[in-house]
């Protein structure tokens, strides 16, 4: 068959039109985009004129400064609530800023003092006597931190000015009353205590030192009335608690001394004196692993507290453990300031060194030990010893 002819249908191409409606859609949309493109940031002006982005932030507001006098009220009440080390550091920012600042000085001082390390407050209490000759309060500090350093020689000169530059200031009588004490004056020690209660009975450093002057004149029960005292109206002071305890230990109450040298421990645990008191109060027990073990957390509060070390050393000497009593000894030797308590140490040192038959050493921790106390009688009968053995 032939092929067959079909008649081509009439009517719209609709493939077409489709075609340039998708045309006409696409530049509707793509050139006003381009003309005028509104999508994201405009780019960043050319060249040296390019501002930074963080030129455009807001300004930092600025830091607020704390002035001295705020931050030295600050540190006012953190002693007031016995956080020593709290006050201390915000007593040492203050001075660091401002160096000429007495009232830094002296709080600083009063700090390290409280804290047992008076040794450290000596220079600052010193500097703000520099910076204020006539404040009694300032020379009061200064006295305190020299007699609980072991020179009660400038803490009387201290306490002296203080006591001229304000007659009223209690503390300054009652520092002079401590360091008479401390020199074995204790009818001038009475009479200055009589002054600091004339200007301030229930002020709690007069009480406490009045409670010391009674400790001094083996009148334990009045110091344990005394140092109570002193704790009801100055109850976070720490170092109240310890004073307490070692009354306590000399009555022989044990456990109550206990009490109150964990209550100092809990208010202070930088304050070795605490633990060394509750090691102390053990051995006087004569339950040594627990002395032993008060002891040693004394030591890692403080390397250089040498009544840790020597009685710890009594400790291992009671049990016979000479081996590791005489380093402990030979420690408290080397750091400790009391003659009367070195004596005894040296005292226990020549008897090891006796009993190890190095009789050089043991003669001259004798002799040593009776020229700081000549009523050592365990020193002198271990002379003897020396002498009887040397004439075999």
């Amino acid at each position: 068959m032939g092929y067959t002819y079909r008649r081509r249908r009439s009517g719209p191409n609709w493939g077409l039109i489709v075609s340039l409606v998708l045309v006409a859609g696409a530049a509707a949309y793509f050139v006003p985009q381009y003309m005028n493109p509104q999508a994201g940031p405009p780019p960043p002006p050319l060249g040296g004129d390019a501002a930074p982005a963080s030129a455009a932030a807001p300004a930092p507001a600025a830091a607020v400064v704390t002035p001295p006098s705020a931050r030295l009220a600050e540190a006012e009440q953190q002693m007031a609530g016995g956080h020593w080390a709290a006050a201390e550091a915000i007593f040492a920012d203050v001075a660091r800023a401002a160096p000429n600042l007495s009232a830094a000085h002296a709080g600083w001082a009063r700090a390290l003092i409280y804290a047992n390390r008076p040794a450290d407050a000596v220079d600052h209490a010193q500097k703000a006597v520099d910076l204020d000759a006539k404040s009694a309060e300032y020379q009061a500090v200064l006295a305190l931190a020299f007699d609980w350093s072991g020179n009660s020689d400038r803490a009387l000169t201290a306490a002296r000015r203080a006591t001229e530059l304000d007659p009223k200031l209690a503390e300054g009588w009652a520092y002079l009353g401590e360091a008479e004490a401390d020199k074995f004056r204790l009818r001038e020690a009475s009479d200055a205590l009589g002054r600091a209660a004339a200007a301030g009975a229930d002020n709690s450093e007069v009480l406490r030192v009045q409670a010391y002057l009674a400790e001094t004149n083996a009148d334990y029960s009045s110091a344990v009335d005394l140092y109570k005292r002193a704790i009801e109206r100055a109850p976070a002071r720490s170092y109240l608690y310890v004073n307490l305890g070692h009354a306590l230990r000399a009555t022989k109450q044990f456990e109550a001394a206990i009490a109150a040298y964990q209550q100092a421990a809990d208010l202070n645990p930088q304050d070795a004196r605490a633990e060394g008191g509750m090691g102390s109060a053990y051995y006087a027990m004569e339950e040594y692993d627990s002395a032993q073990s008060h002891l040693e957390r004394s030591l890692e509060v403080d390397q250089n507290y040498a009544t840790g070390w020597g009685q710890l050393g009594w400790v291992f000497y009671v049990q016979k453990q000479y081996d590791k009593a005489q380093p402990d000894f030979e420690k408290a030797v080397a750091l400790e300031k009391d003659p009367t308590r070195n004596a005894e140490y040296r005292h226990a040192l020549g008897w090891i060194y006796l009993n190890a038959k190095q009789y050089p050493q043991a003669k001259e921790q004798f002799t040593k030990a009776l020229e700081e106390n000549p009523d050592l009688e365990g020193a002198k009968q271990g002379l003897q010893v020396l002498a009887s053995t040397s004439s075999h």
